[in-house]
C-alpha cells in the first residue's frame, strides 16, 4: 500500500474518515489531517473519536481532545464524537446516497493492521486498499477504502517523538518549564486552558500509578484504594473492548442493529424493509432483463449480504450486544 499524491477525479461522492483514539491529539495528527483535506476536499473529511476514557491509557474525553484539536487548527465542524472510530456508524449512518458514495478511511501505517483484506472463505472483506486506479472505486454499499496517512514526525524536547505513552509518562515527570515546551512541541503553541487539562489527566495518572506501586507491596485487600485500582483497570479493559471492535462483526446495541462493513444502524424492521426494497431492485432487474446488474446486485453486493446476515443471527439470537 502506498501513499496516494494525486488527486481524485471521480463523480462519486466521497466520505473520508480519520479515525483514531488520539491520548493525545497532536501536530502529526493534524498533518494527516491536512493530507486527506488536500486530496480529497475538505468539505468531505471528518475526524472521528470517541468518548471512551481509561485513566492510565485513554484519559481524555471527546471535548478535551477536540480543543486539542482546535489548537492546532481542525475545524470544529469536521471533529465527530462516535463510539468506535474504526466503525464510525454515526458518519456513515447519516450518507443520504449510499450507493454514489466512497467510504474511505485515512489511516497511519500502524493502523492498518486493524483490517484484513480478506474474508475466511478467501474471498474479498469488505475493507480493500484504495484502488491506484479511481474509476474502480465501489460505493459504500459493497466496499470501504483504506488510504495510508504519511507519517510526520516531529521532535518532543528534541527528541523524535515515538509514542503517546511516551509522551504521558514525559510530561508526569516533567517541572512547569518543561511541561510549556512539551505542549508547545505537541501543537506548535502554548495554551493556557490545554495545559490545564493535561496537569489534571496526568495528575489522576501519577496518583493511580502511586496507589497500584503501594498495593503490590502491602496486598491488603481491605485497603482502600484496592476498589479505585480495580475500578481504573476495568475502564481500562472496557476501552480496549471498545477499540478492538471492527468492521468485520454484526452486533446490536441498544435496541439497534448494526450490520458488518459501515452499514450504519437500524432497527429490526427498518433493517427488514431495507432488505425488501434490496430485493424488489433485484426483482426489478430481472424483468428488465439486466442480468449482469442482477448478479452483481445478488452476489456481488457485500450490503445486502451483511443485512440479510445480522438479520438471520438475529432472529437466531446469535447476535453479539455491546
Amino acid at each position: 500500500m502506498v501513499v496516494r499524491e494525486h488527486w481524485i477525479n471521480t463523480n462519486m461522492n466521497k466520505l473520508v474518515i480519520y479515525p483514531g483514539r488520539f491520548h493525545p491529539f497532536h501536530k502529526g495528527h493534524k498533518s494527516s489531517y491536512d493530507f486527506l483535506a488536500k486530496e480529497y476536499g475538505g468539505d468531505n473529511v471528518y475526524v472521528a473519536t470517541s468518548n471512551a476514557q481509561a485513566p492510565l491509557t485513554s484519559p481524555f474525553s471527546f471535548e478535551e481532545k477536540k480543543q486539542m484539536m482546535a489548537l492546532t487548527g481542525v475545524p470544529e465542524d469536521k471533529v465527530v464524537q462516535v463510539k468506535n472510530p474504526y466503525r464510525s456508524e454515526e458518519l456513515t449512518g447519516t450518507v443520504t446516497d449510499p450507493e454514489n458514495t466512497a467510504l474511505i478511511y485515512g489511516l497511519s501505517e500502524k493502523d492498518v493492521g486493524r483490517f484484513t483484506f480478506t474474508k475466511k472463505d478467501g474471498s474479498k472483506g469488505y475493507m480493500q486498499p484504495y484502488p491506484k486506479d479511481e474509476a474502480q472505486l465501489k460505493p459504500m454499499t459493497e466496499h470501504a477504502y483504506i488510504v495510508l496517512t504519511p507519517t510526520v514526525k516531529f521532535k518532543v524536547q528534541g527528541k523524535d517523538s515515538e509514542s503517546a505513552s511516551q509522551v504521558r509518562a514525559a510530561y508526569t515527570k516533567a517541572d512547569e518549564k518543561t511541561r510549556k515546551k512539551i505542549l508547545t512541541d505537541l501543537y506548535g503553541t502554548f495554551a493556557n486552558d490545554v495545559k490545564e487539562i493535561w496537569d489534571n489527566k496526568m495528575g489522576i495518572v501519577e496518583e493511580l500509578s502511586q496507589m497500584m506501586t503501594t498495593l503490590k507491596e502491602s496486598r491488603d485487600p481491605l485497603d482502600r484504594n484496592m476498589r479505585k485500582v480495580e475500578l481504573a483497570l476495568e475502564m481500562e479493559r472496557t476501552v480496549k473492548q471498545i477499540e478492538e471492535a471492527d468492521l468485520e462483526g454484526h452486533y446490536v446495541q441498544g435496541e439497534r442493529i448494526v450490520p458488518a462493513g459501515g452499514q450504519g444502524s437500524w432497527t429490526a424492521e427498518g433493517l427488514k424493509e431495507n432488505i425488501v426494497a434490496q430485493m424488489s431492485k433485484f426483482v426489478n432487474m430481472l424483468r428488465q432483463q439486466n442480468y449482469q446488474g442482477a448478479y452483481e446486485e445478488l452476489f456481488s453486493n457485500n450490503s445486502f449480504q451483511s443485512k440479510l446476515e445480522a438479520l438471520t443471527l438475529l432472529d437466531q439470537k446469535k447476535l453479539p450486544r455491546r
